[in-house]
């Protein structure tokens, strides 16, 4: 029988201006006896991280690595155990929609599942039946199945990184439901539409609008933008937040400056004077310095305006589609709009961002008429005898 683990989740307290953590470590005596001692670590400058969320991150962080020393895998642990046990501490430092998100697929797709299955003994085969079986029951489209796949792949990944499993990944070879329905078609907002949305937008969104699809900003990340952030030909992303929780960016890549264009620059400055010329502080907010609810501001605005236009309401995520699209139909290379949008994979850019012909088979089309154009002309007229 597998032992329990007792993981800490520690004591966040503030001391001389700075964070730390209480949290106790196992000593062992001469007399090979273990005995627990109250330690505490400092985390960081209160400064520097002025929120209790702010600095959760680094206590995640700290809890991770403090709790891996207390894990000694056993032959007949299950799937159930270790994700239980291991793999869901494991998150906590994980950014709280990543965590939310793996924690709910692992409650409603997997763990009935797999529930008295060894660790040792999950095979592909094991996978590719718990895959079936969620599409005959649940109406989700491949994209949904190759998350929840990712998810259970994820899992052995960290069971292999923390000694619990050996050998190859067994998930990674599972295949998903050609029966499977495809994913609904998402779309981008061209440049027409998006300058005919900014014409009819009131001021705060207007700003809002034309940061998302003038620089390609994430809704987290445009929640989380401050005007310190904004040097007027830049846009630092520092931060994300989600649900109110503030958040370290998606991934590295994510965490880099975008170019500010000159008409996105006017539209902010404008903005900036209309509120007071604020040098701090949240950058889009309803008037109390506090975060903005986008929902709300689709909602009552920005939708009704777009609809009005007789253009289709695509989300905000439409106009980060949308200036991968533009970018692209433009001439920027591949690489460039990965850049610009600060994917950590190329990939992903490509294959769910850009909707719009390649640039060089528009070119090579257009070509190709323009020589059908010249073969009629050149063509000698045969006139059809009745």
């Amino acid at each position: 029988m597998t032992k329990p683990v007792r993981y800490q989740e520690g004591h966040l307290y503030v001391h001389h201006d700075a964070w730390y953590v209480r949290y106790r470590e196992r000593v062992r005596q001469e007399d090979g006896s273990i005995k627990l001692r109250q330690k505490a670590n400092r985390l960081g400058s209160l400064k520097d991280y002025p929120g209790e969320s702010l600095i959760k991150p680094l206590l995640a962080e700290f809890l991770c690595k403090l709790n891996a020393g207390n894990f000694t895998p056993e032959p007949g642990m299950t799937l159930t155990e270790f994700v239980e046990k291991i793999y869901l501490p494991y998150l906590q430092e994980k950014r709280a929609s990543t965590k939310k998100g793996y924690e709910e697929i692992w409650n409603n797709h997997i763990s009935d599942r797999v529930r008295n299955i060894q660790l040792r003994n999950f095979r592909t085969v094991n996978a590719s039946r718990m895959l079936r079986a969620v599409a005959d029951e649940n109406d989700l489209s491949k994209t949904t199945l190759q998350h929840i796949k990712g998810v259970l792949s994820g899992i052995f990944t960290h069971a292999k990184n923390e000694g619990a499993f050996d050998g190859a990944n067994p998930v990674q070879g599972a295949r998903i439901p050609t029966n499977a329905r495809e994913s609904a078609e998402t779309y981008a907002y061209n440049l027409a539409q998006i300058c005919r949305i900014l014409e009819f937008l009131p001021l705060l969104p207007k700003a809002v609008v034309a940061t998302a699809a003038f620089a390609g900003l994430r809704r987290g990340e445009l929640l989380g933008l401050e005007w310190t952030d904004y040097s007027g030909d830049a846009l630092n992303v520092k931060r994300s937040v989600w649900k109110g929780l503030v958040n370290q960016p998606k991934t590295r890549a994510s965490a880099k400056p975008v170019p500010v264009i000159r008409q996105l620059a006017e539209i902010l400055n404008t903005y900036r004077s209309s509120t007071g010329d604020p040098q701090s502080g949240v950058m889009f907010h309803s008037g109390a310095g506090q975060h903005m609810d986008f929902d709300k501001l689709a909602r009552q605005v920005v939708r009704p305006i777009v609809e009005s236009l007789n253009i289709d309401w695509y989300g905000w995520h439409g106009f980060r589609r949308g200036i991968a699209s533009n970018l692209y139909e433009l001439g920027a290379d591949e690489k460039i709009v990965q850049r610009v949008l600060r994917h950590a994979k190329s990939h992903v850019t490509k294959d769910r961002y850009i909707k719009a012909f390649d640039p060089a088979v528009m070119a090579a089309m257009k070509k190709l008429e323009a020589t059908v154009d010249l073969v009629n002309q050149s063509a000698p007229r045969v006139h059809q005898i009745q």
